[in-house]
Order: structure tokens, then C-alpha cells, then sequence
């Protein structure tokens, strides 16, 4: 079933020059950056400090996740339904203000109970600002170039990992902890005016085609000012082996992937190294994710996204291998290349794929259930925490995760394009 969707801005139309679509994956690079530093990144800073200062364990905090995930998931479908009324412009200027305040308030928090409520907060307010909603703009703006366009936006994910680290390690050392909560914050609520300036929801609403292309002068004249949004019914969608696949091959990798990077700072100091050195590696973790979530998308315009998946989750397998033996700085930069590589295409790839396979028009209705397999991270973060709780160390958590990677492969591989894919989008 097909509808049309008035997604129509009030601000005037695009300037003439580049391709607006770029403007519009910047604006998801910057809200995707934003929403990792704040839930991932920013605690391999926080994680220890926390602990000494709240006096809290780390199975306490590794809580929060867990419920903001399971929260943020039952909103992020909403927010797919959302989408398909007002488009992801609203959403997303929304989402950084509710992100802002919620950071704040974490630095602010003395009790577990709030830590939680205001961890749930942050998880609904990035969800609206990053994830399905920026990766639902980006795919409206590209077919052709999708790859290249979702590297890049979703390459702030990673980004936030080199910078964000630093910024909070320095913040804490130099301001203290609710300082350094607040300023982070204040950085995130800056992207609330950028937003609604800059980002237009598809370029239909802009009198524009997908990927820049050129358009007939009559077709250009007629062309519709709405975006023809495909909705897939959940009755029709779980009757597809595509979708099951997909989900449980994404939301198993991602599992392993985010503990890991959660607490890679905590495990880079139990390693020996002190909170600079380890802050200095974390960083390079995630530069080499960035790198890899660039490389990842421009393949997958290349070759059939489906093989890159699982050849993808195969190198993150074998950089949690190399996780569990690193001991010495060869082992330790292994880990490092390998793990950030692989890992920095989880969530670059997931967008593509699913459009992929359920193509431009249906992504927004599909995206959203697919994105309830994510819900499986929650397991990963219970492994962590009592991995480390009962034997002191993240060893027996890091085997797991690797047999984990390939099963996600093995499925990730057999995943087919569907009746909803429109022609010439699943190449």
C-alpha cells in the first residue's frame, strides 16, 4: 500500500550548487556524532569516575543501557510511524533538545534510580535524531550513491569516538564531573536551530529527484512535491525470511560490538595502562571505525551488500579474537585495526541493507521493526557486567561474542532482495 505524504518544508527551497542531499547527510553526521558520543563514547571518560565518586559498580551502570535500549526501541517505532506524518526534520530538532537536557541531568544525578530515568531520556532523544530518523532522511535523498551517503553520515557514530573521549577525559580532569556532563550538553542543544535550518525531509519536497538526477524539463515542471511512501503491514513483514534474517544477524553482532566499545576504556586500564593511554586508544578504535564505515558504504555501491555483511562480521569476530588475547602493544594495535574496522560498519551497513533489500519508499516502515532486533544488545551488556563481576575480567563475555559473529554471518549472507524493493534499487 502506497500513500502520499505532505512533507513539504515552510522554509524556502534549497540553494542551487551541490546536490542538497549533502547538506542533509551532514546534518545526520553531526546528529549520528552526537548520539553516540553521549550514549557510548563519553562513558569510556565517565565509566570510572562514577564508580569512585557515586559509588557505584560497574554492573550498576551497565544497567542504564540496558533500559534505555529496551526504551529506546518501543519509541524508535514510534518515530517510524511519526516519520511517515511529518517527516524526520521535527523529530530530529526535537530529539537533540530532549538529548541536551538529559545529558545534563546524568552528571547531575546522585541516585541510581534518576542515572536511569535521565540514561532513558538521552536513549529516546537520540533515537529521535539519529538512527532510524537521520538514516530514513539520508535514504530518502539517495538511491545510486546510498553506500557512499550512509558511510558518511553514519561515519559520525565512530567519529564521536576519537573526539568525544578526549573532550570528556579533559572536561573531567580540568572541571569536574557535573561540569563536564553540562558542557557536553550545552554542545549537543547547539544542534537544535542547525537542524531545523538545514534539513529538508526528501527531495521531492524540494521539487528535486533522488541522487541529484537530472529530470526532463516537463517531468520537472509536473513533478510532485510529496514523497509516495510505501507502508509495509507487520502481518506481511514477519512472513518474510529477508526480515528475520536480517534482524537477528544485526541485532546479534550489534550485541558483542556496543559492550565492547561501551566499556573499552575500563578494559584498555585493566590492560595496565593508564586513563590517557587508554583514552588515546579508544580514539583509535574509532578512527579506525570511521575509516571503515566510509569503506563499507562505497563497497556496498559496488558489490552485493549482503556478502560485505557477512564478510564484515567475520573481521569483527576475529577482532574480538584478537580482543582477548591482546596483551602487548602488537597484540593490543591488532585489536585496534581489526576490531575498529569491522565494528565501524555495524551500523552503517544495517541502514543500507535494509534498503536494499525493502527498498527507498518502505524504509521508514520496515526500518523501525527491524530496529527492535537492536533490543538483543541488552544480553550484550549483561555479559559484560557479569563477566567481570564473576571472574574479574571480560574474557569469557569476548568468546561468546565471537561465535555470535558468526552466526550473524551465516545468516547475513542468505538475505535476499524483497517483493518491496522498487526496480533498479537492489542492484
Amino acid at each position: 500500500m502506497k500513500r502520499d505524504v505532505g512533507w513539504q518544508d515552510s522554509a524556502a527551497g534549497p540553494p542551487a550548487g551541490v546536490y542538497y542531499g549533502w547538506y542533509v547527510v551532514a546534518m545526520a553526521f553531526l546528529a549520528n556524532f552526537a548520539a553516540a558520543g553521549s550514549q557510548f563514547y563519553a562513558f569510556n571518560a565517565f565509566m570510572l569516575p562514577l564508580c569512585e565518586i557515586r559509588g557505584w559498580t560497574r554492573a550498576d551502570i551497565n544497567l542504564a543501557p540496558i533500559i534505555g535500549f529496551i526504551c529506546g526501541l518501543a519509541g524508535q517505532y514510534s518515530y517510524g510511524s511519526i516519520i511517515s506524518v511529518t517527516g524526520p526534520r521535527r523529530l530530529m530538532a526535537m530529539g537533540t533538545l530532549v538529548s541536551a537536557a538529559a545529558f545534563v541531568t546524568l552528571g547531575q544525578a546522585q541516585e541510581l534510580w534518576l542515572f536511569y530515568v535521565a540514561y532513558v531520556f538521552l536513549i529516546m532523544g537520540n533515537a529521535a535524531m539519529s538512527a532510524l530518523v537521520a538514516n530514513t532522511a539520508v535514504s530518502n535523498w539517495f538511491v545510486r550513491l546510498r553506500g557512499r551517503a550512509m558511510g558518511i553520515a553514519t561515519s559520525g557514530i565512530t567519529l564521536a569516538g576519537v573526539v568525544l573521549p578526549f573532550v570528556a577525559h579533559y572536561l573531567l580532569l580540568s572541571l569536574g564531573l557535573a561540569w563536564a556532563f553540562a558542557i557536553i550538553g550545552m554542545g549537543i542543544a547547539c544542534l537544535a536551530p542547525l537542524t531545523w535550518l538545514v534539513m529538508r525531509d526528501s527531495p521531492e519536497s524540494c521539487g528535486l529527484l533522488p541522487d541529484g538526477q537530472a529530470a526532463p524539463p516537463r517531468e520537472t515542471a509536473t513533478a510532485p512535491r510529496v514523497m509516495a511512501q510505501s507502508y509495509v503491514p507487520p502481518s506481511q513483514l514477519v512472513r518474510s525470511a529477508s526480515f528475520w534474517k536480517m534482524g537477528l544477524a544485526y541485532g546479534l553482532a550489534s550485541a558483542g560490538v556496543f559492550a565492547v566499545v561501551f566499556q573499552l576504556g575500563p578494559r584498555f586500564q585493566d590492560l595496565g595502562m593508564d586513563g590517557d593511554t587508554a583514552m588515546v586508544l579508544v580514539a583509535l578504535t574509532a578512527a579506525a571505525g570511521t575509516c571503515g564505515k566510509f569503506t563499507w558504504g562505497v563497497l556496498c555501491d559496488r558489490f552485493p551488500p549482503n556478502r560485505l555483511g557477512a564478510v564484515m562480521f567475520c573481521l569483527v569476530g576475529l577482532g574480538q579474537i584478537l580482543g582477548l588475547l591482546a596483551s602487548g602493544p602488537f597484540t593490543v594495535g591488532l585489536f585496534i585495526v581489526v576490531f575498529g574496522f569491522g565494528m565501524g560498519g555495524i551500523m552503517s551497513t544495517f541502514p543500507i541493507i535494509s534498503a536494499w533489500c525493502f527498498g527507498r519508499a518502505a524504509f521508514a516502515s520496515v526500518f523501525r521493526l527491524l530496529s527492535l532486533f537492536l533490543a538483543l544488545q541488552a544480553v550484550g551488556y549483561v555479559m559484560m557486567g557479569g563477566a567481570f563481576s564473576l571472574t574479574g575480567s571480560y574474557d569469557v563475555a569476548y568468546i561468546v561474542f565471537v561465535f555470535v559473529d558468526m552466526a550473524a554471518a551465516a545468516l547475513i549472507v542468505t538475505v535476499k532482495p524483497s517483493i518491496w524493493a522498487q526496480p533498479g534499487e537492489s542492484k
